[in-house]
Order: C-alpha cells, then sequence, then structure tokens
C-alpha cells in the first residue's frame, strides 16, 4: 500500500498547486477550469502507475545532513546490521505468527471499497445502456418516457435523449436545450465524467476523490451554460428551463443513471448566479500562457521529483571543512578509509574482492563502475555519518562496513555487496519489495542466522508457514527460505532466472510462471512443502 499512499500524497500536492494557480491568475473560465482538473484526475488515475513505473528526478529538499542516510545502499535489515542495530527478535517471531497484520487488514478494507463503487458504476452504465436501447425517435429527435429532463448519455458515442413531451416546448427552449446538450456531445463530457468516477472508485478513501467528480459535473454544466449565452440565446428562457427541469428531477426522486449528463445538472444555484451576472470572459492570451506552464511545471514536480539532499557547497561556512580520506583502489572497488593502517586495508581489500568475486559468479553479473567502500575501524563509526559524508562527499551510494564488523561477522561484506547488486539488476523489486532483496543477501551469505533458522523451524513444526505472497518486509527469514527453495530445486541457475524474471514483472506473482513455467500456487505449494521437510524435521 506504499505507493497508493505515496500517490495520495502526491497528487493532494498537485490539487493545492492547481487551485492556487487558478485563483492567482484568475482563471474563472468554467471551460479552462473543467480541462484543468480533468487533468487533475487522469493524472490521479495514473499516479499509482507512475509511482511504481515512472521516472523520477532528484529535487534537493531535505537537509545537507540527511545525504549520509540516503546514499546507504543497503535498505531494511541490511543496513540495520551495517550499522550495528540489532533486530528485534520477538517482533519478528510476533509477525511470523500473526500473519493477519494491520496491513493486510487496511488492503481488504480497501479493496472492498474499490469494489463496491466500481459495482455501482456498472449499475449505472448498465442504467443509462438500458435507456438508450429503448429510445424513441419522435420527429427526429430520440426520447424516452423515463427521461423527465434533457440528457446525453454514452461514454464514447453520447446522444442527447428528449423527454417525451418536447414537441410541446417552444422554438426558444428547444434551440436552447439542444445548444447545451450537443455542447455536452462535442466536448466529450460524459467520457470524462466516467473517468471521474473511476477515480472515485479507486480512491474513495480521498476526500479529493469525491469534490473532484462534484466539481467536473459542475464545471461541465457552467461551461455548455455559457456556450448557450454565447449564440445569443434567452438567459431568462433558458434559465426558467432549468428551473422546470430541477422541479421534474426533484418531484422523480433523483437522477436516473449516475453516468448521464443531464439539465439542469450539478449546481443549480451558482449557475443560475452566473446566468444573471453574466459568463466570465476568457482570460488573456498572457494569463491562459503562464496558468499552462505554472500547471505543467506543477504536475511533472509533483508526478516525478523525489526528494534529495541539499547539496554541501556551503558546508564551509556551517562547519570546518574535514582533511578527505585516503583513497585505495582495487578492481573492483574504491576504498576510502580514515588514515587505518597499510596492512589492515590490503586485508580488507583482498577479503571483500573475494567477496565481489563469489556474487559475481554466483548472479553472472559485473557492476557497471567499481563501488565505494567506506572503511572504519568499529561498529559504532559506521553510524557516523559526517565522517562517511567526509569520507565520499557525493550522493552516489556506498558500503559503510568496519574491521570489526569484517573480523566478527562472517559473511557481512557478501551480504551488503548482495544487496548493491540487486539494486543494480532488480531496481524496482528492491524498492517495492526489499524483503527478496534481503532473502538473497542471506542467501549469498550462506549461512542461516541463529535467530533466523529457529524461527522459521518453530513456524514449520507448528505448520504456521505462511504463503510466499503475504510476505511482508519484515519476513526476512522467509525471503532467504524461498531463495534456498529456489537453488535446492532449480540450482543456480534458477536463482538467476528468477531474478532475470523480477526484472520485468517486480513482484513473485508475475515472475514465477516466467522465470519456472508453473503457476505461483504450484510455487506456493511446493515451497511449504520444502520448509516442511527442510526445517520441520524433529
Amino acid at each position: 500500500m506504499d505507493f497508493l499512499a505515496e500517490s495520495v500524497i502526491r497528487i493532494t500536492v498537485l490539487a493545492i498547486a492547481v487551485a492556487l494557480v487558478l485563483r492567482t491568475l484568475r482563471i474563472r473560465s468554467p471551460r479552462l477550469a473543467h480541462r484543468a482538473w480533468s487533468a487533475v484526475v487522469i493524472l490521479m488515475l495514473l499516479q499509482p502507475v507512475l509511482v511504481i513505473w515512472g521516472p523520477e528526478f532528484a529535487v534537493p529538499l531535505l537537509p545537507a545532513g540527511a545525504a549520509s542516510g540516503i546514499a546507504l545502499p543497503a535498505g531494511s535489515a541490511a543496513a540495520v546490521e551495517s550499522t550495528g542495530i540489532s533486530t528485534a527478535v520477538s517482533t519478528l517471531a510476533h509477525s511470523s505468527r500473526m500473519r493477519i497484520t494491520w496491513a493486510s487488514v487496511v488492503f481488504a478494507v480497501y479493496g472492498v471499497g474499490v469494489a463496491l463503487f466500481l459495482v455501482r458504476l456498472a449499475v449505472g452504465l448498465r442504467r443509462a445502456s438500458a435507456i438508450r436501447s429503448g429510445v424513441v425517435l419522435v420527429h427526429g429527435r430520440w426520447t424516452h418516457p423515463a427521461c423527465v429532463t434533457p440528457m446525453t448519455i454514452g461514454i464514447f458515442s453520447p446522444v442527447v435523449i428528449l423527454p417525451s413531451d418536447w414537441p410541446g416546448w417552444s422554438e426558444a427552449e428547444l434551440s436552447a436545450v439542444l445548444a447545451h446538450e450537443e455542447e455536452h456531445v462535442r466536448r466529450r463530457d460524459p467520457l470524462v465524467a466516467g473517468l471521474a468516477l473511476v477515480n472515485r472508485a479507486v480512491f474513495w478513501f480521498h476526500p479529493l476523490a469525491w469534490w473532484l467528480q462534484r466539481k467536473i459535473s459542475g464545471l461541465s454544466e457552467q461551461a455548455c451554460d455559457a456556450l448557450v449565452i454565447s449564440r445569443g440565446h434567452d438567459i431568462d428562457v433558458y434559465s426558467d428551463c432549468l428551473l422546470r427541469f430541477a422541479r421534474r428531477i426533484a418531484h422523480a426522486g433523483g437522477r436516473i443513471a449516475a453516468t448521464a449528463m443531464a439539465m439542469p445538472g450539478e449546481g443549480l444555484r451558482e449557475r443560475l448566479g452566473l446566468l444573471a451576472h453574466h459568463v466570465p470572459a476568457p482570460p488573456s492570451r498572457r494569463r491562459l500562457a503562464c496558468a499552462a506552464v505554472a500547471t505543467v511545471a506543477a504536475a511533472v514536480v509533483c508526478t516525478a521529483a523525489m526528494p534529495a539532499a541539499v547539496p554541501m557547497q556551503n558546508a564551509s561556512l556551517q562547519a570546518p571543512r574535514q582533511a578527505a580520506w585516503p583513497v585505495e583502489t582495487s578492481e573492483h572497488f574504491q576504498i576510502s578509509h580514515d588514515n587505518l593502517p597499510a596492512d589492515e586495508v590490503s586485508q580488507a581489500a583482498r577479503e571483500i574482492e573475494v567477496a565481489y568475486a563469489h556474487v559475481s559468479a554466483a548472479l553472472r553479473h559485473e557492476m557497471p563502475s567499481p563501488v565505494r567502500v567506506v572503511l572504519v575501524q568499529r561498529d559504532r563509526d559506521v553510524a557516523d555519518g559526517e565522517a562517511a559524508q567526509s569520507a565520499t562527499p557525493t550522493r552516489e551510494q556506498r558500503i559503510v562496513i568496519s574491521l570489526e564488523s569484517l573480523d566478527r561477522r562472517p559473511g557481512i561484506f557478501v551480504h551488503e555487496l548482495a544487496h548493491r547488486f540487486a539494486f543494480e539488476i532488480i531496481p524496482e523489486t528492491s524498492r517495492i519489495a526489499p524483503v527478496l532483496a534481503e532473502g538473497l543477501a542471506e542467501h549469498l551469505r550462506g549461512a542461516w542466522r541463529t535467530d533466523d533458522w529457529q524461527m522459521t523451524r518453530t513456524a514449520a513444526v507448528a505448520g504456521a508457514i505462511p504463503t510466499v505472497a503475504s510476505l511482508v518486509n519484515t519476513d526476512r527469514h522467509w525471503a532467504h527460505a524461498v531463495f534456498e527453495f529456489v537453488a535446492a530445486k532449480y540450482g543456480d541457475d534458477g536463482v538467476r532466472r528468477l531474478l532475470f524474471a523480477l526484472r520485468g514483472q517486480h513482484t513473485l506473482a508475475p515472475a514465477v510462471p516466467v522465470a519456472f513455467g508453473i503457476t505461483f500456487d504450484q510455487f506456493d505449494e511446493e515451497f511449504r512443502g520444502y520448509v516442511t521437510s527442510t526445517f520441520g524435521q524433529p
């Protein structure tokens, strides 16, 4: 649900920006305002896709001190291990036993809401279709006995349907009504209204989606009113038509179909007020150009910008400049260190080159450029963001490791380096499902952590093995088991095939059939059998 939350934040900021642009530049034309808010609806619908797959660019918004935290490559548990902060084992164990999490409950409630609103929309479309299929041609005009007011029905090929008593209207009334409804057809207002309703179904929990649906409906009516008046139709006659149709709708108990554009439409009081005081004149070309540029700029920033640390150009004014750390270069690494003994740096370089050879051979992949490593003496030095920034003053990702960790934690650099390879090979998976990158890193490390093994064994013995689809970011041990299962069944080539599939599919559910030619349910069943036989035996 993270991508949905990010989408809501981005689109809310965009809506505020569009409202400020329209208000600041005094854009009061209903036609132009309708176009602006329709664009917001379309971007709102596309926002989840743009968050996951869309382009991004960095915008310096965060304090400069945040750079060290951003640059560390390992997310989730890998970063926790590098900084020497222990994982709460009790929390992980509780997560393993309690498969129904808050995230799953929220997702279920959200899904039910979307389904209900889509069903409601489908019912409206069905009613509109039934009205359209039952029309009768009278004197060259489509009519339907259920229509108490003129309506424009049809998403892709809209038609105007009049009430059965239309032959009794005056020529002035009929001409004004047809001008209004035919403008709906020309503008494709039913299609835009349908998109707004779909957007409301997807973002039913967000007040902005409800407001946009009502705002677009009202603006479309105002824009058609403006067209009617601009063609010279009598304002009093037209206003009387709107009032008469409003009384009919009230007597009939409401609209017939939510997806149809029916007179008098949304915001009758406001529309009558605009008619009485004349429709606002269109803005000048200069204001229109400024509004277009500002709106497009806001859309680009709100849909693709990612906050980044402010560059450190003025760091010398804030704190004394620290001396640059020495840099040792090996075949695949640039190692910055805090003036450590040469023999210890050389030994560490050999160890990390061995780790690189292991990960590169296992994944059959080479990093496109040397990997930056910051080497410090003790674990507590890893958390010293200021020191790490002195070592590599750019925002480029680097691995921060201590000589103490290399001595006390076998395979730690394989784990950290595996994260860098994962970010290179499956960048989107590492972002939206970091637990898979963590599982890959633990698998390549080649040994189980004691607490991870015990939690997996306890769950296997109790028959509490989760489905692969339900893994969350704290399920490091289960993600580790997934890659152990793939290696046991398909070999190292199977792991590489799965990673190749994840490059295009990003998550396990669509990637498994591509990698192994079996359904995801079959994969999940075989995984559970593997865990039972491997960990569940006494």
